[in-house]
């Protein structure tokens, strides 16, 4: 009967170690992926470039939703910025890295052309990443299987800083 005692407890000790481990979820694991990264993930084209808000330029009233390509010609040297960025090609691979061909200097100078891409502040925000870390964060306007649209803070040189929105499609 005195060996008894140990056994059971040496049995009991086990037994919750065993039910510990099993319920216990490593440290290090990274959180699930919501849904959001499966609509981004993939190739998408540049559809447009439009105002977030309304605006006045020339001293005249824009609507929120204008596009800025079709009011390039009006902003001179500047407009070549935003028209050469027409023919863009986004590739937000389900790794986690991105890759965009064509022009990035006015509408993410920060990103650039490649880096790592994310979901960040409860999926509400799309976190590129240049490959020198430069963090280059834009909130989410709009996604779906077929449109992603992103906020974007554009300083037009000569002209002002304007909050815009980029329109992708897939």
């Amino acid at each position: 009967m005195r060996n008894s005692i140990p056994i059971k407890v040496l049995a009991l000790l086990a037994a919750g170690q065993l039910l510990m481990a099993s319920c216990k979820k490593s440290r290090d694991a990274a959180p699930d992926k919501s849904a959001k990264y499966g609509l981004v993930a993939g190739n998408w084209q540049q559809k447009d470039i439009v105002f977030a808000v309304p605006v006045k330029l020339g001293g005249q009233n824009i609507p929120a939703g204008t596009s800025i390509i079709k009011l390039a010609p009006l902003l001179g040297q500047a407009g070549a910025l935003f028209t050469c960025t027409t023919a863009n090609t986004y590739q937000f691979g389900a790794d986690g890295k991105f890759n965009i061909k064509g022009c990035t200097e006015l509408i993410l100078p920060v990103a650039g052309n490649a880096g790592t891409w994310k979901l960040d502040v409860h999926d509400a925000v799309f976190l590129l990443t240049n490959e020198k870390g430069n963090n280059d964060p834009h909130w989410i306007e709009n996604v779906s299987d077929s449109t992603l649209d992103l906020s974007v803070t554009v300083t037009i040189p000569g002209v002002a800083t304007a909050p815009l929105v980029l329109k992708l499609k897939k």
